[in-house]
């Protein structure tokens, strides 16, 4: 750890979907340092998804259980959700915001290690301490999800409790929905060329208390609110100027997508109704995708200008 003794306590960020037995291992090594260790349940705003199978609340339990079965004790470990912001500088306050509210702490030990472009976060704290965890080999969460989606037997690494919830899991109709929209996800992946880069079109359209959304009735987020548009076909983009262009490579479940999106009316030939913009903004679990994000930055001025 850098920094001599500064910090007082440590912050694990994550997405934990689901845990297992690396990230118990961190929280363990974290608290051979640290008093109290922060657990921060990243994409907690996001609708549940092949990439988000479970809630910041299903968790936190499958973690708070599974170290209860390596003997810790509840009070060490504290668990907050963590929106997806698809802006780092955004997301980082928030972490620091979390950090200050929670433990009281302005330069915390930062704990974790970098294994690829989702973990560059590490870098985005100067200040803190850094307590830096060795990685599993083979061990990832992603083969997990996999698995579970799949009906193939879990992998090594998956703690008895977490076991246990995704047993439980499997026999509701969430779990069903998930398998549909894990085989629609990897044919619409096996149909694109290698390395493909789409493009969408959306309209972002509020008047008068309303926002205009359309309803997936797909296998991919069915049920969900979308801002109304398309996704185009491979190799083609907009014909028109869009007034604000969004891209970035995780928001998209299928592909690296960008979205260029028109403020202004959505025109006739696409489905869509206006819903009470009171009542979509507390509720970003019920969009597709990062589309409440949108909505909400737009709403806050972040996009103007863009594009």
């Amino acid at each position: 750890m850098s920094g001599g003794d500064r910090a007082r306590s440590a912050v694990y960020v994550g997405r934990f979907q689901p845990p297992h037995r690396a990230h118990l291992g961190t929280v363990l090594d974290a608290l051979e340092a640290f008093p109290r260790v922060l657990v921060l349940l990243g994409s907690a705003n996001l609708a549940r998804s092949v990439r988000n199978p479970f809630t910041a609340g299903e968790r936190a339990g499958m973690f708070r259980a599974a170290l209860g079965e390596a003997g810790v004790e509840r009070g060490g470990v504290l668990f907050r959700p963590l929106a997806d912001r698809f802006d780092a500088d955004a997301w980082a306050a928030d972490v620091r915001a979390a950090a200050r509210e929670v433990l009281g702490d302005l330069t915390p030990a930062l704990v974790g290690f970098e294994k690829d472009a989702s973990t560059s976060y590490l870098r985005w704290f100067p200040g803190w301490d850094r307590l830096l965890t060795p990685s599993v080999p083979g061990l990832n969460a992603t083969d997990q999800r996999a698995a579970f989606l799949t009906g193939r037997p879990l992998p090594e690494g998956v703690p008895k409790a977490v076991r246990a919830f995704l047993a439980r899991l499997a026999l509701t109709p969430a779990f069903r929905r998930l398998q549909a929209e894990w085989a629609a996800v990897e044919a619409a992946r096996a149909s694109l060329p290698p390395g493909a880069q789409l493009h969408e079109e959306r309209w972002l359209h509020v008047q008068a208390g309303q926002v205009w959304l359309h309803t997936r009735t797909g296998p991919i987020g069915r049920g969900l609110w979308e801002l109304p548009g398309r996704v185009l076909p491979p190799g083609e983009e907009p014909a028109l100027p869009a007034d604000v262009v969004i891209d970035h490579p995780a928001r998209a479940l299928v592909a690296p997508t960008t979205a260029h999106l028109s403020l202004r009316p959505v025109p006739d030939f696409l489905p869509s109704r206006p819903v009470t913009l009171a009542r979509a903004l507390v509720q970003p679990r019920r969009f597709h995708e990062d589309h409440h994000v949108l909505l909400t930055r737009w709403l806050a001025g972040e996009l103007r200008g863009e594009g």
